[in-house]
């Protein structure tokens, strides 16, 4: 099954066998060649049954933003709500580029394997682009496996990125998360079973966020005087079928938020949620994908809403939370391969934000709906490259009613060894 190119573009080889080592304990592997490693591109380390492999990509992409300027990736939730905004900008970087390095050792439990990946997306250096262009690096995945257990910090079960159709920009999904750009620390096992059929279990790292008229999590400093803490890890589950037709997937999260100040404040939500999701084969390589998403302060697991979906109008006088709001989302895509190396994917995303009391209202400006639609032409000479162009076009929508557009043009090279 082929991995979904949001995701594979930036893991490389090592997520589809860490994938496969998580659902099923792999043999011991053999050495395809003298001094080779056990899996494609490996080499094996002198005196050691350790196989190692050095990859990632070279990537530069153009943007053209026609209408109101953004991100150095689409982020919806930030598009300009301001008449005479700035348009018609252009930005050339490099910062999506990645190195990694992937391992496999044979042991009597499976493959022991760990992934570690950086990229240039830390915090941006000051008049950079002007002078050096220097980006700082930043750690992206860091986690190992023992047959089913996984460790360590990667793709949150939340975010099922097999079924996101590719494009170029690795952010502009809207009503779902976005696997490239939201990671968790956690603690995950995979059950595998006859027939196609697996379920996993996770624990991951919680993150209290939500609204005062200012966006806060506990990460950040924090509005409420003396400080607030996680209590309670997030619990994800999720049961999964594979077939030659495609796959079906469905997923359930529960998420304890609290804030506690003893002085001044203590607040204590809960966030819960349920997402269906899945591709289907169609011809020959086409393939149809969809998400669909519903539950009440889901928070980051929604990239595109983040904090807006989290625990909303908290008195920091008395610590009273007005509202935990419920949020509903919808992606889905086509991708359509016109020649082996030629394809196309469109795609389109909704989400809305709907307060949960009509006691009281959400902020007027906090989030109330999100789209975006994607179509884009990504030409792959030889596996190793992949040059493409994608359109978006966006829309971002407050509890007043006042919107902002989105309309960028952006291509790209990529370079992978």
């Amino acid at each position: 099954m082929r991995k979904s190119r949001k995701l594979s573009a930036v893991t490389a080889l090592g997520s589809l066998t860490a994938a496969v080592a998580l659902l099923a304990g792999s043999p011991a592997s053999a050495q395809t060649a003298p001094g080779g490693g056990s899996f494609p591109g490996s080499f094996l380390v002198p005196g050691t049954n350790t196989s190692i492999k050095i990859g990632g990509f070279a990537k530069v992409v153009g943007i053209y933003d026609i209408g109101r300027v953004n991100g150095d990736t689409t982020q919806i939730g930030s598009i300009p709500l301001t008449a005479g905004t700035q348009t018609h900008a252009v930005r050339l970087h490099a910062r999506q580029s990645n190195i990694n390095i992937d391992t496999r050792t044979p042991t009597a439990y499976g493959d022991l394997t760990t992934f570690v990946l950086f990229d240039a997306f830390g915090q941006n250096v000051t008049g950079a682009e002007n002078a050096s262009n220097t980006q700082n690096v930043r750690l992206v995945y860091a986690y190992g496996t023992l047959g089913p257990f996984l460790a360590g910090q990667w793709v949150s079960l939340w975010a099922d990125t097999d079924a996101i159709a590719e494009s170029v920009d690795p952010t502009p999904t809207v009503g779902v998360m976005n696997g490239t750009t939201n990671r968790a620390p956690q603690f995950r096992y995979t059950f595998a079973a006859p027939g196609g059929f697996s379920a996993a279990v996770s624990i991951e790292n919680p993150e209290a966020e939500g609204t005062t008229g200012t966006t806060f999590t506990t990460a950040s400093v924090n509005p409420i005087v003396g400080g607030n803490v996680d209590k309670y890890p997030d619990i994800l589950a999720r049961a999964r079928l594979d077939g030659p037709w495609g796959h079906a997937a469905l997923t359930g999260m529960y998420r304890d938020m609290k804030l506690d100040s003893p002085a001044v404040a203590h607040v204590q939500k809960s966030g819960y949620g349920i997402e269906a999701s899945g591709h289907i084969n169609t011809f020959g390589k086409d393939a149809f994908k969809a998400i669909a998403v519903f539950g009440k302060g889901l928070g980051h697991y929604v990239t595109d809403l983040g904090a807006t979906a989290g625990i909303q109008e908290v008195a920091l006088a008395t610590g009273a939370a007005a509202s935990v709001p419920w949020v509903y989302g919808i992606s889905a895509g086509y991708t359509h391969w016109w020649t082996g190396a030629l394809r196309s994917s469109l795609q389109a995303g909704y989400d809305h934000v709907k307060n949960n009391t009509a006691s009281v209202a959400l902020t007027a400006g906090e989030e109330k709906r999100h789209m975006v639609g994607i179509v884009n032409l990504i030409w792959s000479p030889v596996p190793q490259v992949d040059l493409g162009i994608e359109y978006e076009q966006g829309r971002r929508t407050i509890q007043t009613g006042a919107s902002g557009n989105l309309s960028r043009v952006e291509v790209e090279s990529v370079f992978k060894f």
